[in-house]
């Protein structure tokens, strides 16, 4: 299933507290359901349509949903977002609500991991379980770091132009590259082709870099 603006029988418009957000559900309402929670500077794309169709295929309802300041949620003038991290994870019980759902598994990859978690301490009646990927709770050490390829791709970050497109798609390009690993093949071509789809559905791509601000 490809993400087309003329499936109003998928899509939903959830407000929450100063924000509308974009969301749009795969499978069967009276399936458990799971909310999908991307990270940083990524809408809800970063959730392939395959990804999402399989779990419905599984007896799941999903849903995934765009970010403030990413896809078709509410933007903010880059360098001033107006919320909070806690604001974020409000956002993931707001669309429980907006789906009449008293509960669901939260699913949260690196930002998102973390909002999954915070959302589990602060509402842990609407949150049946929670699977982290590539993230990590704060404040503890001992845990395995970024590979040190990794902490230089990241550290060369300061020197991107986060007001420029073209150096953002650069950089996610590498950033894409890099997460991927070396255990499969990386598609370039599928990558470069996802981060324009991305870019070109939000009315200001750059307004993501806002989420650099909120830790």
């Amino acid at each position: 299933m490809v993400w087309t603006e003329s499936s109003p029988d998928t899509a939903r418009i959830v407000e929450a507290a100063g924000a509308v957000l974009q969301t749009q559900a795969f499978g069967d309402p009276s399936h458990p359901p799971v909310l999908l929670i991307m990270g940083m500077m990524a809408s809800m794309l970063w959730w392939p349509d395959r990804f999402c169709e399989e779990l419905a295929a599984q007896k799941r309802y999903v849903i995934r949903y765009d970010q403030r300041d990413t896809g078709h949620s509410t933007h903010y003038p880059q360098g001033q977002p107006g919320y909070s991290s806690s604001d974020l994870t409000d956002d993931a019980i707001a669309i429980l609500d907006g789906y009449g759902l008293a509960s669901a598994h939260l699913v949260g990859m690196s930002m998102g991991g973390m909002l999954a978690q915070e959302a589990a301490l602060r509402h842990r009646e609407r949150v049946r379980t929670i699977t982290l990927i590539s993230t990590s709770p704060l404040g503890v050490s001992g845990l395995p770091s970024s590979s040190e390829a990794y902490q230089v791709h990241s550290a060369a970050a300061e020197g991107v132009d986060w007001s420029d497109l073209g150096a953002i798609a650069d950089f996610l390009l590498r950033d894409v590259a890099i997460l991927a690993g070396t255990r499969h093949p990386h598609d370039a071509e599928a990558a470069s082709a996802l981060i324009a789809r991305d870019m070109a559905r939000a009315p200001s791509f750059a307004s993501a870099t806002n989420h650099f601000m909120l830790w």
